[in-house]
């Protein structure tokens, strides 16, 4: 795979854009946007990054949700986050179950190194914000740069004042 150009942040969605649920968010009246995480990426492409989000769905591949009705969900995020003034330029998933043995699924980078390859992205010079082990493997395994947030209240926004600090 060829090295893309751009520094870009690569974002896991639940426990970093919505709040994590146990029993997996299924439907649009289960998901809660984390507090200040539409403005935090709105500052990101302010700054210039290119913004995808990375995530595992196993609830599709468990039967919990259909595709269509994860689609639906990540557009209704996606107008909130446009309202603020962000861009999320690609949602990528891993529908899959965790025993199908797929290369999507995190801790596995397949993932990380699609939205590379879609956004021209430089892995080395990319951020990967998660909440999870897995999000920082998975960064780890692509040669990004990882950022985990704390489990109990994620804090996009001060992942973000670490990276803009770091662009200065």
């Amino acid at each position: 795979m060829s090295e893309g150009v751009r520094a870009g942040v690569l974002l896991d969605r639940d426990g970093v854009l919505t709040r994590m649920r146990e029993d997996y968010v299924k439907s649009w009246d289960e998901v809660e946007v984390l507090p200040g995480a539409p403005d935090a990426v709105a500052r990101l492409c302010a700054a210039g990054y290119p913004v995808a989000v990375v995530s595992n769905q196993s609830a599709v591949g468990r039967g919990l949700m259909t595709l269509d009705v994860l689609n639906s969900i990540h557009r209704r995020l996606d107008a909130i986050i446009r309202a603020a003034g962000g861009e999320i330029s690609e949602y990528l998933v891993c529908p899959h179950h965790p025993d199908a043995g797929c290369e999507c699924r995190k801790p596995r980078p397949g993932l990380l190194r699609e939205a590379a390859q879609r956004l021209d992205l430089n892995l080395r010079r990319t951020y990967m914000v998660g909440d999870q082990p897995s999000d920082v493997l998975a960064a780890l395994r692509a040669r990004c740069r990882p950022i985990l947030l704390p489990r109990d209240g994620a804090d996009l926004g001060a992942a973000v004042d670490y990276i803009l600090a770091q662009s200065n």
